[in-house]
């Protein structure tokens, strides 16, 4: 099922966490475009979103866990950076009619 997720206006480095179906999920966009992962990290099942008011980044294409630095291929999911070895769950993603759609 796509969803309707936010309007598409991220600039390349930006995220928001949004709830969608009732499922924490982290949109973003890199130089490769937008994507769209769970809000957990597979370390520690934290939010990738923020971490004690720090907020996730995306850095040099990658995403990084504030909790204990992580790093992520935010298009595929796949671990690319200790202490996670395990990848996240990424979602399908599309823009029309000026939003972003997530396909849960």
């Amino acid at each position: 099922m796509w969803c309707q997720a936010i309007p598409d206006e991220l600039k390349v480095g930006e995220l928001r966490s949004v709830e969608l179906e009732g499922k924490p999920i982290l949109i973003g966009r890199t130089e490769r475009g937008y994507f769209a992962v769970l809000d957990r990290c597979s370390h520690e099942n934290q939010p990738l979103s923020e971490a004690d008011g720090i907020p996730g980044r995306i850095f040099k294409g990658l995403l990084e866990c504030p909790h204990h630095g992580a790093k992520f291929d935010p298009h595929t999911g796949q671990a690319r950076g200790l202490p996670a070895i395990r990848p996240i769950k990424t979602f399908p993603v599309k823009v029309e009619g000026g939003y972003v759609w997530v396909e849960l």
